[in-house]
């Protein structure tokens, strides 16, 4: 005695008993605490604490204490806790709740977990449960729910459905159960019991069940399928409404036959032993599906499909039931039969073909071989079914490209491949290939029709091999043109050159006849080179046509005044006549259609001694964009002769009609006349008559131009001086050939301008370092450091110079090549001195003084 209790318990289970203590010190009321043992018993106790007064109600400062075990009171209280956790969790799950109401009080009582499913938490003040509870029930439900709950004491229905919506707008299906009724001794009532379930979601799995029975019927009508169910033991069979359909049959008649007599009574009579076979002996009946005919009531044929999908069975194994469906396939059938039938046809189309066919499965074995095959390759048809097409007949160093098209599903429509034949010949075939595919999307077949190629093959190849010989035969003329050109081109530019400065110089009279002769024998000869040139640009279809604005009624007047001094020698007259319609401005290129003028005009006055030349210019047809001209040149000299007429535009031909005079020429010129008319998309003809003259008419559709009134090239950089002057530009002449610097340069000298020489690329370079030149005359081709070279040299510290390009190359490749260098024009070697004053004068700026 006399100890303290944390003496006896310990500061922490002392502490409850302390606070209890000082609180009823502090307000000397009684205070009562529940604690579990503290010595490990685990028993349960309530101790009641309470002040000690005196008799005048005086406090003692003492405190008594009474200790009670209630270890079994707190058990049943456990328990009874547990319970009502249990059966609320049960609730909860169930989603039910319970309610009770007293008759007596009026008042209604309702469960923690009714609130939950209403999704409540409380209800209006003023207004009873009952009223509030079917204020929630839908409208359309509402009255028979009234009555229901109402009458609950009379009434025998035990439960009762209805729609209730939640004051959150969710709409529940709810199913009342009633309870017991508890009454009074007398009778009359004193409580009564029921329970609400929340059965959404099982109304919601019926209705998708429904829908899913309803989608199912649907399907099985579709897809004419009806399911069956037979009971041997009862040997009754029931079956859906489909199955009736498919039969034609009335329900009522078959709902309690034979199940094997029914269907054996409409099967048709070729295909009773089917069903037969498989129901003989229903003991041994097992998983199965069979294909078979009925007829039915009708008079119909259908071809069926039956199922037997599952056997159920008692303990003992004896069959009880079986479940299966059957399946209305006349449509697939009679699509397959079709289809069977077509094959046939199809394969008796290529057996009579005079043409291999071969069909093979998508393993590459020959399933089918038509007689012409077969007899190609060297077998009979039955020794070919059956081999494997890849290993037996396709050559060695194919057959892993083969087999990949089988593999990859990349079997293309058209292929051509050799094939092996039994003595060992290779024949090369070109198929063409029908390729059928399973439900996989995999290739299930192919068949192939082929046309045996071999002798076409070999005919192709030769006649690539005579082409591409043909094309080097080409390449080695344009070469060989090229390089006579160049070697013809370079003395001629001496002789030419050395003639126009004698001319120049003042010659003596007795010298000038020799010198016109020499002019006129290197002018003719320079005419011949360039008719073999363009004729061979021609051929070798390196000409196309450059599509500029110009003006048709300026370009003929060029051509007549240019063989006005021509015409004029011989007495003749050239008139030229334009139709006043023809538009003032036409695209087009104009120096081809120049070319074309020229050469008919040329020879027009060549061939004519007396009398005139024509050249007239009409406008055919005319569109918004477009014009067709019609042009005719027309003369009156010694004519073809009619034999000729179909000869007169092959090249290297002349009229011949008249053997005492030498015309000249080379017989190009007609017929590069001819082919520049073609790359117009147009042709030329001719009429003439032997001593009366003859005519040349052709048409040429060009896009009409823009119509301005044509202005005089102010931007011109031509000298506006009369006199030929080129003073003080300071001229560059590269050349590896000194006689083409020496004529060059005389020319220049005579034109005041200022020449320096070189003779090689590198020398260039080196002056045009030192010197600041007005223009180069650039030679391309030059041992060493040709002109290309230098002149891109040149142009990377000096990119302002022109450089105008002087070789005895005509070639138009060369033309690009030297464009493409960096230079801004082409001088062809031998020059004409009116043409070189005119390239330079270009670039010629007048020097101020």
């Amino acid at each position: 005695m006399e100890k303290k209790l944390t003496d006896v318990f310990g500061f922490e289970k002392a502490k409850k008993y302390d606070t209890a203590l000082d609180q009823v010190i502090k307000t000397r009321e009684q205070i009562t605490i529940e604690f579990n043992s503290d010595f490990g018993s685990g028993r349960w106790f309530v101790a009641r604490l309470a002040p000690v007064f005196d008799p005048d109600g005086n406090y003692t400062f003492r405190i008594s204490a009474s200790v009670t075990d209630i270890s079994e009171q707190k058990k049943y209280a456990d328990e009874l806790k547990e319970k009502e956790a249990l059966l609320l969790e049960a609730q909860e799950i169930a989603k039910t709740g319970n309610w009770s109401y007293d008759h007596s009080t009026k008042e209604t009582y309702w469960s923690k977990s009714l609130y939950s499913i209403l999704e409540i938490d409380s209800i209006p003040e003023d207004i009873s449960k009952y009223e509030y509870y079917i204020s929630l029930i839908h409208p359309d439900d509402r009255d028979k729910a009234y009555q229901y709950f109402s009458n609950l004491k009379e009434t025998y229905e035990s439960q009762f459905e209805y729609r209730l919506i939640t004051p959150n707008g969710n709409l529940k299906y709810f199913r009342a159960l009633k309870g017991e009724l508890i009454t009074h001794e007398d009778g009359k009532p004193k409580r009564s019991f029921g329970v609400l379930q929340d059965i959404t979601e099982t109304k919601k799995a019926e209705k998708k069940i429904k829908v899913s029975q309803a989608e199912l019927e649907e399907a099985q009508t579709i897809a004419k399928i009806g399911n069956w169910k037979w009971d041997v033991i009862m040997n009754k069979l029931t079956w859906s409404e489909e199955i009736t359909n498919i039969f034609e049959l009335d329900p009522a008649s078959v709902s309690e036959q034979n199940f094997i007599k029914l269907l054996t009574k409409y099967a048709h009579p070729n295909d009773r032993h089917i069903l037969k076979q498989h129901l003989k002996d229903l003991s041994k009946i097992t998983n199965t599906s069979y294909e078979y005919r009925i007829i039915t009531p009708n008079g119909n044929i259908k071809y069926l499909s039956i199922i037997v999908g599952k056997l159920i069975k008692r303990d003992d194994g004896v069959l009880r039931k079986v479940i299966g469906t059957l399946q209305d396939i006349t449509d697939r059938k009679l699509a397959e039969l079709e289809s069977q039938r077509t094959e046939n046809k199809y394969k008796l189309v290529l057996e009579t073909i005079k043409l291999p066919a071969i069909s093979v499965d998508r393993n590459g074995d020959v399933i089918f071989c038509n007689k012409y095959a077969a007899e190609m390759l060297g077998y009979e048809q039955k020794e070919i079914l059956g081999l494997n097409w890849i290993n037996y007949f396709v050559p060695e160093n194919s057959r892993n490209n083969t087999s990949e098209l089988f593999d990859n599903d990349s079997f293309k429509p058209q292929n051509t491949n050799s094939v092996i034949c039994r003595n060992g010949e290779q024949r090369i075939i070109s198929w063409q290939n029908t390729i059928s595919y399973d439900e996989n999307g995999q290739i299930k077949e192919v068949t192939g029709i082929g046309e045996d190629i071999t002798e076409r093959q070999k005919k192709t190849q030769e006649l690539i091999s005579a082409k591409e010989q043909a094309e080097r035969s080409s390449q080695f003329k344009s070469e060989f043109l090229s390089i006579m050109s160049h070697e013809i081109r370079t003395p001629m530019n001496a002789v030419i050159g050395t003639t126009n400065l004698l001319l120049s110089e003042d010659p003596k009279p007795d010298q000038l006849e020799y010198l016109n002769t020499l002019k006129f024998s290197g002018e003719n000869l320079l005419a011949i080179i360039n008719d073999i040139l363009d004729y061979n640009k021609i051929e070798a279809g390196k000409l196309e046509l450059n599509k500029i604005p110009f003006s048709i009624h300026h370009l003929t007047q060029k051509i007549k005044k240019s063989f006005y001094a021509k015409a004029t020698e011989k007495d003749l007259e050239i008139e030229l006549i334009i139709d006043d319609n023809i538009p003032a401005q036409l695209i087009g290129d104009q120096i081809r259609l120049g070319q074309v003028l020229n050469n008919l005009v040329s020879n027009a006055i060549k061939f004519t001694h007396y009398g005139k030349v024509i050249i007239r210019l009409e406008q055919q047809q005319a569109a918004d964009k477009t014009t067709h001209i019609k042009f005719t040149v027309t003369d009156t000299g010694i004519g073809i002769a009619p034999e000729n007429l179909h000869i007169i535009f092959d090249p290297f031909e002349q009229e011949t009609q008249n053997s005492d005079t030498n015309y000249g020429g080379t017989g190009l010129g007609l017929a590069i006349t001819k082919r520049l008319v073609e790359l117009h998309k147009s042709s030329i003809s001719v009429t003439s008559k032997p001593g009366y003259g003859t005519e040349f008419t052709f048409s040429i559709a060009f896009e009409i131009g823009q119509q301005e009134e044509k202005k005089e090239d102010q931007t011109s950089i031509l000298p506006t001086n009369s006199t030929s002057d080129l003073l003080g530009m300071r001229i560059l002449i590269v050349d590896d050939n000194k006689m083409n610097i020496m004529i060059a340069s005389k020319f220049l000298k005579k034109w005041q301008a200022q020449p320096d020489e070189a003779t090689s690329g590198n020398e260039a370079i080196e002056l045009t370092k030192q010197n600041n030149y007005d223009l180069i005359i650039m030679d391309l081709q030059m041992p060493g450091m040709d002109g290309f070279e230098a002149t891109r040299i040149i142009k990377r510290s000096n990119p302002q110079i022109p450089i105008l390009a002087l070789t005895a190359d005509a070639m138009p490749e060369t033309h690009s090549k030297a464009f493409a260098a960096g230079m801004c024009d082409y001088l062809t070697k031998p020059f004409v001195p009116n043409v070189l004053f005119e390239k330079v004068a270009r670039y010629y700026v007048a020097v101020e003084g």
